[in-house]
């Protein structure tokens, strides 16, 4: 209350002002306030914090529904047998519903909706880790890596950049201009950065992995040389 009553001379002087505007106009009330301008709409980086630009979903039946993220249109897309179908975002009691004519996905969380008008609705459940990388992809990354014991995981790309996030998100470091290198007969890539006193070192080499603790099956292997220490983990190509 004592910060509104700061204002209230203000708020009077206003007040006097607008009438007297209205005396200049000849007292027309019918004439419409000017329209507002549009909010700003959303970009890559006023997304929320833990927000995606695409996600994976496992659903009943053996059904996987890859959905992008459009948040510049309040809309998603899902990827069909019969093409990508584009969903605009409708009025839900909770969650996020996006829905056309025909096709309509509910989200709550980990876990979503699927129903197409005249079927039985099907229960999905999104897979984080597929999700991970297909987010990844959408922003360019080329490879992306993870490992344990301490929780790390590794973005290359896009272009010459390394992004290596360490004990479990508390340490993020940034290193730009890597170089690469390749062995031609193995196909073994290398890539060296450095930040400032800071260099890292990333053997990316293609043959089956499984993470240690997930069971979760890569195709890339990883290794981490950083901080005088070595850490190994499985990734993909992206």
């Amino acid at each position: 209350m004592r910060l509104f009553g700061r204002f209230v001379p203000a708020l009077a002087i206003l007040a006097s002002l607008t009438s007297l505007a209205a005396c200049q106009r000849g007292g027309d009330e019918s004439a419409e306030p000017p329209a507002a301008a549009p909010a700003p709409a959303p970009t890559a980086d006023t997304l929320p914090e833990g927000v995606l630009r695409a996600y994976v979903w496992e659903c009943d039946g053996g059904l996987t529904l890859h959905m992008k993220n459009l948040f510049r249109e309040n809309a998603i897309t899902l990827e069909m047998h019969e093409g990508p179908r584009k969903l605009s975002q409708v009025r839900s009691a909770s969650g996020a519903r996006y829905a056309d004519e025909t096709l309509s996905f509910w989200t709550k969380g980990e876990t979503a909706i699927f129903e197409r008008k005249g079927q039985p609705v099907v229960n999905c459940r999104e897979s984080r880790a597929k999700s991970l990388v297909a987010d990844a992809r959408e922003r360019g990354v080329s490879y992306r890596g993870q490992g344990n014991e301490p929780g790390w995981t590794l973005e290359i790309g896009p272009g010459r950049s390394l992004i290596y996030v360490t004990r479990y998100g508390q340490e993020r470091h940034e290193f730009h201009g890597v170089t690469t290198g390749v062995d031609a007969g193995t196909g073994v890539r290398v890539y060296d950065g450095k930040h400032g006193d800071v260099p890292i070192k990333v053997t990316v080499t293609k043959e089956a992995c499984a993470d240690d603790m997930s069971g979760v099956d890569f195709d890339h292997r990883f290794v981490v040389e950083f901080g005088g220490q070595t850490y190994r983990g499985c990734g993909s190509a992206l």
